[in-house]
């Protein structure tokens, strides 16, 4: 029920695991608005997934005009039941609930039978109905430009609720989240703002050295490191010019050959699986820092960031349309996902 955490989008039923043990477990319940039609799939589950919690994406179906009836509310309850009894089958139950655009009012109504449930959140939503007791804290999100569902429905939405409550403006967003950029911001908020309300985090064990990289200083020299992963033995170092004594690759070198040594077994494996008569691949890669307002890939304009610069070399009877499939292949790295994703640092004393 784990689905590829490389997709940014999360399908319904898709249970979303971090890499690490979750956090805590969330329920995302969406539903496209009846004005909205056709809208992309939002990335929320999968930023929040990067960020720890585990996510069951749930679809309540499409919007009908007849939503305000009570066999369509009876629908939504029942879907959601059977999304906390499926999660609860096989992990904690939920302790985070969040409704997305019409899913809301179920989401809202939802959280005051499901026990366990410890905040719920609602993004883009309209109001519901009438005022509800939903017994636990609440967080509306919602984008003052919304042109799905104004910014007058999320002033409903808070003030029906009549337990404590947040309220947080979503300047830039679009209705369905489904900018990756945009949706990590969005889960930032979430999570920092739920921190307080969820369970204590399970406690960080030792790191066992047979399934660990391992570095150590060399005592060979000012910086020189042994490094050993499994039973392979790596010396890194620095450059004379700056103290070192050039006995093996700079950090960087050993990044930049971690991404460009993924990447050629990325396009390997993808030509096997495709039939394409690759023969061979060569990476030269290039690691600099640049002003931000000089980069396309970002919308950050003020200081510098760092930029990697990859070039390969395709060997092979490939035509035009197969060696663009082989580049486009490049980003499914799982270390340049890694590279390019929000990442957690967690460091202690042995």
């Amino acid at each position: 029920m784990t689905t590829d955490q490389t997709n940014p989008h999360a399908r319904a039923g898709d249970l979303l695991l971090p890499a690490g043990p979750p956090r805590a477990f969330a329920i995302y319940a969406f539903r496209a608005h009846e004005t909205a039609g056709r809208q992309p799939a939002s990335a929320i589950p999968a930023a929040l997934a990067a960020r720890g919690i585990a996510v069951l994406a749930v679809d309540l179906g499409s919007s009908q005009a007849a939503a305000d009836s009570t066999s369509a509310d009876d629908h939504d309850a029942a879907v959601l039941r059977r999304a906390v009894d499926t999660l609860r089958a096989h992990h904690p139950a939920p302790s985070l609930l969040i409704g997305h655009s019409a899913a809301g009012p179920p989401i809202l109504a939802a959280a005051a039978s499901v026990t366990d449930v410890r905040a719920v959140v609602t993004v883009g939503s309209p109001a519901p109905r009438s005022r509800l007791r939903v017994g636990v804290p609440l967080l509306v999100l919602h984008a003052p430009r919304d042109p799905v569902v104004s910014a007058r429905e999320a002033s409903r939405v808070f003030a029906a609720v009549s337990h404590r409550k947040s309220f947080i403006a979503l300047d830039g967003v679009n209705h369905a989240v489904s900018e990756p950029h945009r949706a990590r911001h969005v889960a930032g908020l979430i999570t920092a703002w739920a921190e307080p309300y969820l369970p204590d985090p399970p406690p960080s064990l030792p790191l066992d050295p047979a399934e660990s990289v391992v570095v150590t200083d060399a005592g060979t020299g000012r910086y020189t490191q042994k490094i050993t992963a499994g039973r392979h033995l790596l010396t890194a170092d620095e450059p004379v010019s700056v103290g070192g004594t050039d006995a093996g690759p700079t950090p960087y070198d050993l990044l930049l050959a971690a991404l460009g040594a993924c990447t050629s077994m990325t396009l390997r494996m993808y030509a096997d699986r495709n039939g394409l008569p690759l023969h061979r691949t060569t990476m030269r890669l290039r690691h600099d820092r640049v002003h931000a307002k000089d980069c396309a890939q970002t919308e950050q304009n003020i200081g510098k960031l760092s930029r990697i610069r990859r070039e390969i070399d395709i060997e092979g009877p490939l035509n035009d349309q197969e060696r663009q499939r082989l580049i486009e292949t490049t980003d499914r790295c799982p270390v340049h996902h890694t590279l390019s994703s929000e990442i957690v640092f967690e460091t202690t004393e042995a």
